[in-house]
Order: C-alpha cells, then structure tokens, then sequence
C-alpha cells in the first residue's frame, strides 16, 4: 500500500492548522521561475479561452473580470505546471491522502479598476465530486494586499453542510439551486458573527482552502495594480464522481464515469503516486 504523500512546504503544524481552520496560506511554495512562465502564458491562455469562460465589465469602469478553466487542456505550460509542480504533493499531504487526481484549473484576472466582487460560496456546491478530500490552492501570480486578498469564514468547513451554489453573475441563466441544499447564511450583513480570515500574499504564495470552506473575495479597486490568480483543484483518495441536478462548473463530467466511481480518469488525471497506471495523458 502507499504510503500518505509527503510536501516539503507541509508539516504537522500545517496539517493541524488546515484541519481546524479549513485554510492555510504558504509562503513562497511557487519558484520565481514558475510564476514567471505562467505569467508570460497569460496572453496565450485569453486567446486561446474556452467555451466556458466569462468576462464582466461595469459600465463607467476600465477593469475587466475574466475567467477561465481547464486551461490546461489548451496551453501547454499550465499542464506542465500541472504535472511537475510542487502542487500536487502539498494537496496529497494536506488531505492526508495516498493519491492526488487533478479535478480543473480556474484562471481568474481582476484588472485593476474592477469592482466586481466574488460571492460568498463553497467550491464543492458546483462540483460533480462527492467526499471530504478535495481541496483547492488560490496561487497569485501578482502582489495581493490585505484588502482585496481572498476571504475565508474559519472552520466553515466543519458545519457539516454543503450550500446550494450561487452564480458569480447575478444577472446569469446558472442554476444552482436544483438539489435541494439551503441557501448561503448572509455574511456580510452579520459578519461579526464570523471569524473572517485573510492574508497578504506575493508571487509564490498559495492560499490552499477545503473544498467546502466558505470564502469570497472583493473586487480590485487599485488603479494599477491587476490580481491575477491560477486556482487548481485536487482530489484524494475518498473523491469519488456524484450527479448533481444543479448546473456545475466547469461544465465537464469526466469520461464515463458513475456514481461513486474514483474520479481518476483523462478529464481528471491522476498526478500522485508517478507511477499510478490511471495518470493518462490528454
């Protein structure tokens, strides 16, 4: 049997740290020289956007909100990245997991000027992925100070409820209430009922959070400053495949998987153990 997957950047203390407060943010885990190919993929990475993608702008502003996923599939670099980086091994250590399969990439860019806010929500409300080992790395790829850094609700994750999920564009067709999951608690109109955490980060930090953890994160107000991000998201060993009846993001259920089955597959594939037969190669 293999052995729990080991990090570098991670030890008991952050395993703790994790368990109890659903986040943990690690410093300078991402070499200058990753940061800076994934940077000057940037450019490829708009051109060459997916179906699914989404651009917002606000009338009377300059910024712009883009997003993207699976990335991967269509700009060689953040497969690379994907595939070798340090990434893998820090989410295997931090589920306590002896396997890491791949679940999606999400390339999120808030110009500077962008006042659009991320909502309140869990990531694993929008998945096709059921179990409590799944998890997603926030990796900036500019300066984030305080005040526009992601927003975490501490130990949100051990409320024992998944929420109905909520689009990041009200005026949108997304359905996210078709499960039958209760809606989000308004926290931001109490939010001295929460303990709200955040943290400043540079190039080479990595905010890694529960696949159910509440977070949001405000818009980029800075004149000239842009945020943009690379999230990725990872599953261990108890992730399996579940249907859901609400629209999912990304819109992607795997190749032929069903319910309860791992998730491993060419659409997910699985990084972690090397050696493992089922880490195809799209």
């Amino acid at each position: 049997m293999t052995g729990m997957i080991q990090s570098e950047y991670v030890n008991a203390s952050t395993r703790q740290d994790f368990d109890r407060d659903g986040v943990v943010c690690l410093r300078q885990v991402i070499s200058p020289q990753w940061i800076a190919r994934l940077t000057d993929a940037l450019p490829t990475a708009i051109r060459a956007a997916g179906p699914n993608h989404f651009r917002f702008e606000n009338s009377g502003e300059a910024g712009l909100f883009f997003g993207d996923v699976l990335v991967w599939q269509r700009v060689p670099v953040f497969e690379e990245f994907m595939r070798t980086g340090p990434l893998a091994a820090v989410s295997g250590s931090l589920m306590h997991s002896r396997t890491v399969t791949f679940y999606h990439d999400f390339l999120l860019i808030k110009e500077a000027g962008t006042s659009k806010r991320t909502p309140w929500h869990q990531d694993q409300s929008y998945w096709c992925v059921g179990g409590t080992q799944a998890l997603t790395i926030w990796m900036p790829l500019d300066t984030v100070p305080l005040e526009t850094s992601l927003e975490f609700v501490k130990g949100s994750h051990r409320w024992g409820q998944l929420f109905e999920a909520v689009p990041f564009d009200p005026t949108s067709k997304f359905r996210g209430d078709r499960d039958g999951r209760p809606p989000l608690p308004d926290i931001d109109a109490t939010p001295g009922d929460y303990d709200i955490l955040r943290w400043a980060m540079e190039p080479g930090d990595c905010l890694v959070f529960h696949c159910r953890t509440l977070h949001a994160a405000p818009g980029n107000p800075a004149p000239s400053r842009s945020r943009r991000v690379l999230s990725t998201c990872w599953a261990g060993d108890d992730a399996h495949y579940v249907e859901i009846k609400s629209d999912i993001a990304p819109p992607v259920r795997g190749d032929n998987l069903m319910p309860g089955q791992p998730l491993a597959c060419p659409t997910f594939p699985r990084i972690l153990p090397v050696s493992c037969p089922s880490s195809e190669t799209v």
